[in-house]
């Protein structure tokens, strides 16, 4: 446990002084970069306890090596905004993994003490992160609802073609076909989009305002929502009682990390949803399709451009869940692993049924 901490550490010291040299304004990157050296100071704390309590140290490995180079990677691939969001789900996650600490170490004061310390530096950096992307959080909740659909658009359309080439459609009849599709599902999906966001929308904005409310009347009932949110994270009633003692009256704090525990990102406005609804998905949809029309144009049979399709279907949905799982703060290849299985899963079930229909029901579509 120690050693994976030390070894996150040394990992996020190395992204923030790499994010601070990337950063062009001057306060901001003063931040980043203060927040790089503070977690340095924790990679030695976590070294010191492992000497302390089991006679070893941690060394900077080759592999760890690899891990700060590919955290690199990464922070140059994506938009640094959406990559600053990234770290404060780090920041969230070392906070409910370090209080694990404290009973680990209940019968050892001193070292409680230092955890303690880390724990409260933990809790300013996730804040200090949260106020970073403050202003782009609609930014943010547009990107989610820009990947979720095209995601959406991606099997949708996938499955479908698969589906009638079972049922041994032509070139042409699956590329109209599809085409058809998009355009009914975007309908559909904007349609659904509108009704959903606007009642998140409504939702967050009477949240954001109890909270609000709360933090300046009456913080104690916030304290209590914390004290249920993170003994829903798993963290036993011991180590929630010493994370309330160490997060004190600071009610700004109180409430961003209620905000946070809860996932009370912002709402996207419900006609923007709309519009990036139904653009991403048909640019989930529309390059499914494609290899259809040409070969068409080309008189191929059908199978050469759903293998095409299928290839593309799983390029993108794979980028899709690299973004999500930044979004998100999941671990990225699981998260692709999970895309791509499910569109695998819908494809072998549409085809089952395109098949069942040509050979149980002798139902062929017209060539």
């Amino acid at each position: 446990m120690l050693r994976q901490y030390w070894q996150s550490e040394i990992i996020a010291d190395s992204l923030y002084r790499f994010l601070a040299a990337r950063c062009s304004d001057a306060e901001r990157r003063e931040i980043i970069a203060k927040i790089g050296r503070m977690e340095q100071g924790h990679a030695t704390v976590w070294n010191r306890i492992a000497e302390k309590s089991h006679g070893s140290t941690f060394e900077v490995t080759l592999f760890l090596r690899m891990k700060i180079f590919l955290a690199k990677l990464l922070s140059l691939i994506l938009p640094f905004t959406i990559f600053i969001h990234y770290m404060e789900h780090q920041e969230r996650n070392a906070i409910l993994e370090y209080s694990k600490l404290l009973e680990a170490y209940e019968h050892d004061e001193d070292t409680r003490k230092i955890i303690t310390n880390v724990i409260r530096q933990e809790i300013a950096h996730e804040w200090q992160m949260m106020e970073q992307v403050a202003d782009k959080e609609s930014y943010i909740a547009k990107t989610r609802e820009a990947l979720d659909a095209m995601t959406v658009g991606i099997i949708e359309t996938m499955g479908l073609v698969i589906g009638l080439l079972a049922a041994h459609a032509s070139t042409l009849t699956i590329g109209l076909t599809g085409f058809i599709s998009t355009i009914g599902g975007a309908i559909a999906l904007m349609s659904i989009a509108y009704v959903s966001s606007k009642a998140n929308y409504d939702l967050h904005e009477g949240r954001t305002l109890e909270i609000h409310i709360k933090r300046d009347i009456n913080p104690a009932v916030l304290k209590r929502e914390l004290e249920k949110a993170l003994v829903g994270k798993g963290l036993g009633s011991q180590t929630v009682k010493d994370m309330m003692g160490i997060i004190g009256d600071d009610t700004s704090i109180l409430s961003n990390l209620v905000k946070s525990m809860r996932s009370l990102g912002e709402a996207g406005e419900p006609k923007e949803a709309v519009k990036t609804t139904g653009v991403f998905f048909s640019v989930g949809a529309v390059p499914i399709v494609t290899p259809f029309v040409i070969g068409v144009i080309w008189d191929v049979g059908p199978l050469i451009p759903a293998i095409l399709a299928f290839a593309l279907a799983v390029m993108t949905i794979s980028t899709a869940g690299f973004f999500v799982a930044v979004l998100s703060g999941k671990k990225i290849l699981i998260k692709i692993a999970h895309n791509i299985s499910v569109i695998m899963g819908t494809c072998a079930v549409t085809y089952g049924v395109g098949l069942a229909a040509r050979v149980l029901f002798g139902i062929d579509v017209v060539h």
